[in-house]
């Protein structure tokens, strides 16, 4: 209860606008609860006010009008859904469930990401059109979000978007390998650091937007294979590494949670 408590506290403080004291009544809440999911959505909305990842998505939509949409780690529809005439929306996650109406022209792949791209389902399904914009959400493994990366980059266009969701870490807890919380981004914040220094040649930044950022990759080039041959180094190199929230932990580079600066920032040559 003293728990359940601290979280109400730090709801009201909240709705004051007293943001860090609310941070300080979760972390307290957190201190006695690990795995409070209430405190951790508190403490995420203090952290990162204004338009969340779902506007965004729906701004991007909106905003560049892709011809074809892929989406890694589909749920229950929910972003996927939010594609409309004339996008071709492709969702692939191996718990993809029919029955969801989508507004969009949509192929569900109940497939693993990586077998999706392997058997040719991809290739097949684009038949040389380029993914305009890619949203990845799949597991919450930085390799499997790298591994994804490549293969969608791959088949973009130098303008497209890539997008990554769970690249901001709340606390240690809820960024580790392995869930131990409800509320999990896992260690897919290390795709950050890598893309940044292993692709400086992509314009990579972050978004804070509730729950857990989104991540914003331009500037493609689908004909590069740097991350594909050095991939086995990069997981060796990263997987030993764990957030700390300290200032060992490698700087982000977020941008604020703006709309007209972000899609400024999208723009070719920016």
């Amino acid at each position: 209860m003293e728990a359940a408590e601290r979280v109400a506290e730090a709801e009201r403080l909240l709705a004051a606008g007293r943001a860090a004291e609310a941070i300080a009544a979760c972390r307290e809440a957190l201190s006695i609860d690990p795995d409070s999911l209430a405190a951790h959505v508190c403490m995420a909305r203090a952290k990162l006010p204004g338009e969340d990842f779902l506007a965004y998505l729906r701004r991007f939509h909106e905003a560049l009008r892709p011809g074809v949409y892929l989406e890694i780690g589909v749920d229950a529809g929910r972003t996927l859904s939010l594609a409309r005439p004339p996008t071709k929306a492709i969702g692939v996650d191996p718990t993809a469930r029919e029955g969801h109406a989508f507004d969009a022209e949509t192929r569900l792949f109940p497939l693993e990401s990586d077998v999706f791209f392997a058997s040719g389902a991809a290739d097949s399904e684009l038949s040389g059109r380029p993914v305009d914009i890619a949203f990845v959400d799949g597991l919450h493994l930085f390799e499997q979000a790298l591994r994804d990366f490549i293969h969608v980059e791959r088949r973009c266009a130098p303008d497209s978007v890539v997008l990554f969701h769970d690249c901001l870490p709340l606390d240690a807890a809820t960024a580790s390998r392995q869930r131990r919380t409800g509320f999990w981004t896992g260690d897919v914040w290390k795709i950050v650091p890598i893309l940044q220094n292993r692709r400086p040649d992509l314009t990579v930044f972050l978004v804070p937007a509730y729950p857990t950022g989104l991540l914003v990759v331009t500037r493609l080039d689908p004909s590069s294979d740097r991350l594909e041959r050095d991939l086995d180094a990069i997981v060796a190199e990263w997987t030993p590494r764990k957030w700390s929230g300290g200032p060992e932990d490698p700087p982000l580079p977020i941008v604020p949670n703006d709309w007209p600066s972000v899609l400024e920032r999208t723009r070719p040559g920016a």
